[in-house]
């Protein structure tokens, strides 16, 4: 049985824990030692049972470990992944029971998922998925994430983008990488690289 490790210890990573926990209680799969972070006051005044063994920064991969991505934003997870893959690590994919995944889905390494993805979605590495629904044929490039109710139809989302809860990104679509959907927004044209739209429909804004 492999040592399973968290990445990040913030409400994400809870999430994270709170996921791996239902899947040990359906069938034992992981010995969970802990958290990494490198902010160790962040579960100061948190219920939580298990503790920060070390930071990211310090910590080195031993032979029978295994590692969760507990982070959302997606440049942050893309710099830490990195990393910790260049000092060995290996990562796991986390699927909540309670999610529904459809027929020949595909996704890459170190990816979470809760919610519903749809027949032929194509996940690439480190994708988050975080209450969404995923629409058949959907493409969603490495380290983005998706965040509570948002609806991603038959669109491709590049890398890193960010999709805040709420949104809805219609059929046929663009996002280009390290977008970011604000929360909330109905997105009904393309969106270019680095580029943050908000509202109904969404537009470009610059803050």
């Amino acid at each position: 049985m492999k040592d399973l490790i968290i990445v990040g210890a913030g409400p994400t990573g809870r999430e994270r824990l709170d996921a791996i926990k239902k899947i040990n209680r359906i069938e034992k799969r992981w010995n969970i030692k802990g958290f990494l972070s490198d902010d160790l006051d962040v579960l100061n005044g948190v219920e939580c049972d298990y503790l920060i063994i070390d930071t990211i920064v310090d910590y080195l991969p031993q032979e029978n470990d295994v590692f969760v991505c507990g982070i959302a934003q997606p440049k942050d997870k893309e710099k830490v992944v990195n990393l910790l893959k260049k000092k060995g690590a290996k990562f796991e994919t986390i699927i909540h029971p309670k999610s529904n995944i459809g027929e020949f889905v595909t996704c890459g390494e170190g990816c979470y998922i809760y919610g519903t993805v749809s027949p032929n979605a194509q996940l690439g590495s480190f994708v988050s998925i975080m209450g969404s629904m995923i629409g058949g044929g959907a493409v969603i490039g490495d380290y983005s994430t998706t965040t509570g109710y948002a609806n991603v139809t038959s669109a491709k989302i590049g890398k890193r983008v960010f999709v805040a809860s709420h949104a809805v990104i219609l059929n046929n679509i663009t996002v280009g990488d390290d977008a970011y959907i604000g929360a909330g927004s109905v997105v009904i044209r393309n969106v270019k690289s680095s580029t943050k739209v908000f509202g109904n429909p969404a537009k470009k804004v610059d803050f």
